[in-house]
């Protein structure tokens, strides 16, 4: 969910008035933007957390020298990325958008910090561009009838067409981490079949595959901190999945990947009853050994080589398969996604679910004249990964091939216009091989501030 603002002037003048507004007055003195058309918008957003990350360790049964270990340990673990409680300044993204015409659009959006993002953590950009394109049409608004026969052919960094656009929580589900979390280089094609039906098609660079903690924080593997003889990490392992991790700024480095989408769009005039489905399927070529940006690691192919010790795999395609369900009934949202992913014959498959009640509330007062206290919304997340392959021997990382359950818990409170504060808890439940389990739970505490 992202609030917008409308500033009129020089881009300079539009920089420094907006933040002079939002520092000197306070969240709500930008009202958002209640006018559409041609024209240059300026918007950005600030996050800070509180966040309390549950202790949770897992002894690897890797023989590793000791060089290979944390000081005091008798071998090498698997540990919450950073347990304990902390506050952080987590994002701070800058944007433009421009609207040249009806039909030309175009947007930059950089990110600061962004420490949730990174990959590995504490080293990764600390600045890098998450979106740039150039788009000729029209999108449809969600929740809205569809423009018969309308279209659209946009190129550039943007993301994929099949992932969820908003999150009524501020943390990610398991399958949101895996697939569509990251923006990447492509053409993407919109087209409208009547005014129920609808294709998306797109050709892009597609993101390596690396791993990373599902929780807040991705954890660091491979980073100069975990040097053999010197294993001193400023965070720790994590739990990781595999994902497709962040490509790297304006990078045309990579296979192709292909994506199609066939959906149907159903909804009322008034945007208060409507149901989305769509049907997507993307694939490429597993590279043998792209860099990732901080690690001494390696992607794809080298990733499931696992160091000598690989996973079961075979082949270098990469495929999945997915249907997204997006709806809203009067105050209720909802969004749905199942799963079915091969990544060179390692199957995996899941879903998550996740649904939010709106819960307007009266004006009571009122704050540099604008209201305090606009809503409520309750909201729940759940999701599953199952793995279908087995792991006959050791492996480095083996929560890559555990199942997961995860339920996310929160409540997203409407402070003033341009301000929201969300509280959450993550249960996280972890198969291990021997059947027993592991919890790395985490609250996760949001204050947003977006003009």
């Amino acid at each position: 969910m992202k609030g917008r603002g409308v500033l009129r002037g020089s881009p300079a003048a539009r920089v420094v008035l907006g933040s002079a507004l939002v520092v000197a007055l306070g969240p709500g003195a930008i009202p958002a933007a209640a006018q559409e058309g041609p024209g240059i918008r300026l918007f950005g957003e600030l996050n800070l957390n509180f966040r309390d990350s549950r202790f949770v360790e897992h002894r690897l049964n890797v023989p590793f020298p000791p060089e290979f270990w944390e000081a005091g340990d008798d071998a090498v673990y698997l540990r919450t990325v950073d347990a304990g409680s902390h506050y952080e300044l987590s994002d701070v993204e800058v944007g433009l958008d421009a609207d040249f015409s009806e039909r030309w659009a175009a947007r930059v959006l950089v990110h600061v910090e962004d420490l949730y993002n990174r990959n590995p953590t504490s080293i990764d950009d600390r600045v890098f561009v998450r979106e740039y394109w150039l788009r000729y049409g029209r999108v449809d608004r969600r929740h809205r009838p569809l423009e018969p026969w309308a279209g659209y052919l946009q190129l550039g960094k943007a993301p994929r067409f099949a992932k969820q656009t908003v999150r009524q929580l501020e943390s990610y589900g398991l399958w949101g981490t895996a697939v569509n979390r990251f923006e990447i280089v492509q053409a993407q094609l919109g087209l409208n079949l009547g005014g129920s039906l609808y294709m998306r098609a797109q050709a892009g660079i597609g993101a390596p595959l690396f791993m990373r903690d599902p929780n807040a924080l991705a954890g660091d593997n491979g980073t100069f901190d975990r040097v053999p003889g010197f294993v001193n990490p400023i965070y720790k392992s994590g739990f990781p999945i595999l994902y497709d991790a962040r490509p790297k700024n304006f990078s045309t480095d990579g296979e192709t990947e292909l994506g199609l989408g066939l959906g149907w769009r159903g909804a009322a005039e008034d945007g208060k009853r409507s149901l989305d489905a769509m049907l997507w399927y993307f694939e490429r070529t597993l590279e043998d050994a792209p860099d990732i940006e901080g690690t001494f690691y390696q992607g794809d192919l080298d990733l499931l080589r696992g160091a000598g010790l690989p996973l079961p795999f075979s082949g270098d395609r990469k495929w999945e398969a997915g249907l997204n369900l997006d709806w809203r009934l009067g105050q209720w949202l909802g969004f749905a996604q199942l799963v079915q992913q091969d990544i060179a014959d390692l199957e995996r498959r899941g879903f998550e679910l996740e649904t939010a009640f709106n819960i307007p509330v009266p004006p009571l007062f009122a704050a540099w004249d604008a209201p305090v206290l606009n809503w409520i919304r309750p909201a729940l997340r759940y999701s599953v990964i199952d793995n279908e392959f087995a792991v006959a021997g050791p492996f480095i990382t083996p929560s890559m091939f555990w199942d997961w359950r995860k339920l996310d818990l929160g409540l997203r409170i409407g402070i003033v216009a341009s301000s929201d504060l969300t509280v959450e808890y993550a249960f996280n439940e972890l198969e291990l091989a021997n059947g027993s389990t592991l919890e790395p739970n985490e609250w996760l505490v949001t204050w947003r501030v977006f003009w």
